[in-house]
């Protein structure tokens, strides 16, 4: 393979991740179908898959406090790194920066919401393969690195304080 396939390769690759987020931030089960018939989304300890349809339902309940506008949402990607192993096959890693505000008390005021710290930074590692000449995640794996709602609702007081 030459210098101009593979970066062809990896400039497909980084755009499937890039077109992950905007469907994501929009109703989560619309990235159902960018992956493979047996792939696979590791959210976590949430396991979907294999394939878009087992993907597609929990994913679109996932978003009913986006859609609604009790919540919003925003993910941002960075250090995306990709390296291709041949003509379809490719794995990948970056990092996802979240936020997200609430209206929980019924007070909708929509967009530009209140920001502050993000609620949290994630590691994924990807396996791609080509379809038909259409790059797919064939897995797709999230690991939390910062999540500030977690913490928040793990900390035990102190004695005293």
């Amino acid at each position: 393979m030459d210098m101009q396939q593979r970066h062809a390769i990896e400039h497909e690759c980084e755009r499937l991740i890039q077109r992950f987020y905007y469907l994501f931030n929009e109703d989560l089960g619309l990235v159902a179908d960018m992956f493979t018939d047996d792939g696979y989304l590791y959210l976590g300890k949430w396991k979907l898959g294999p394939g878009p349809e087992p993907m597609r339902e929990p994913l679109h309940a996932g978003s009913k406090n986006m859609m609604s506008g009790v919540e919003v949402v925003l993910n941002t990607v960075s250090n995306v790194l990709i390296d291709v192993i041949d003509e379809t096959t490719a794995t990948g890693r970056s990092r996802d920066t979240f936020w997200e505000h609430g209206y929980y008390d019924g007070d909708l005021q929509g967009r530009p919401a209140p920001v502050s710290a993000p609620i949290g930074i994630n590691e994924w590692e990807d396996e791609f393969r080509c379809v038909d000449g259409e790059w797919k995640f064939q897995t797709r794996r999230m690991n939390a690195v910062f999540n500030n709602k977690v913490w928040k609702l793990q900390r035990v007081p102190r004695a005293g304080g």
